[in-house]
């Protein structure tokens, strides 16, 4: 059973307002529709950048960067450029308190409709309730496929960047550790700073960045803080960047 969990006081909340909080280290996004309160990831799920900014409108929000566009009660993406959903989340009201189920809705859909991604997966069937594939029993979309390995995975974490320094976080010396078994993938990640305010978006974007893969089914991300981290694990690239020298 999911716990809920305290993130916001609903005056923080107003008629039509938003709230970005974080829900056992995973960025969701509080959106206010009159009465209700919705609850979503707040990571599009076609670029993992922030939706936090984008534009509501009949109980759907799109992602101010390339227009991709998401149900806020299913997390259904409703237009390209996004095919995959986003994940979305129980509210309760208690006492003036806003609480979060700390696990995603089920069933959370596993891929995008076929009329957006324009082909239908021949291992899934789908919910009358929503027109969304579910997978059946025993099917597996990496099966077959061949995960990429050690070098293959750090050029996808490279498309995850700092949003301060604007430095990818494998240049950044960020990653400790990464390591494949079978079609799952562990990394050990640290941040420049344990207070580093970007932290959340930083693992959710790595996690993403990984699941992209062909091969592979799923990336755990664990935050680390020993060794701290220091400029002295960044690469070249990263110093000139910076300036550093």
């Amino acid at each position: 059973m999911s716990q809920f969990e305290r993130v916001a006081a609903l005056s923080e909340l107003d008629a039509e307002g938003r709230l970005s909080v974080v829900v056992d280290d995973r960025m969701v996004l509080l959106v206010r529709q009159g009465d209700e309160i919705l609850a979503v990831e707040d990571v599009c799920s076609h670029d993992g950048q922030p939706l936090t900014d984008g534009p509501v409108s009949e109980g759907a929000i799109v992602c101010p960067r390339h227009g991709a566009k998401f149900d806020l009660r299913t997390g259904r993406a409703l237009c390209m450029p996004a095919t995959e959903p986003i994940a979305t989340f129980a509210v309760k009201v208690e006492n003036g308190e806003v609480l979060v189920s700390t696990e995603p809705a089920a069933p959370l859909p596993v891929a995008a409709p076929a009329a957006i991604s324009g082909k239908a997966e021949s291992c899934c069937s789908t919910t009358p309730a929503t027109g969304l594939p579910v997978m059946d029993s025993g099917c597996s979309e990496t099966e077959g496929e061949t995960p990429p390995d050690e070098s293959g995975l750090l050029e996808a974490l490279k498309q995850v960047v700092d949003p301060e320094l604007m430095i990818n976080i494998v240049d950044l010396g960020l990653i400790y550790n990464v390591s494949l078994e079978g079609h799952k993938v562990d990394v050990d990640m640290t941040l420049t700073s344990p207070a580093c305010p970007a932290g959340p978006q930083i693992m959710q974007q790595s996690k993403m960045a990984l699941e992209k893969l062909p091969g592979i089914a799923s990336a755990n991300i664990k935050l680390v803080m020993t060794p701290p981290w220091s400029p002295d694990r960044m690469t070249d690239d990263a110093r000139d960047q910076l300036g550093i020298f």
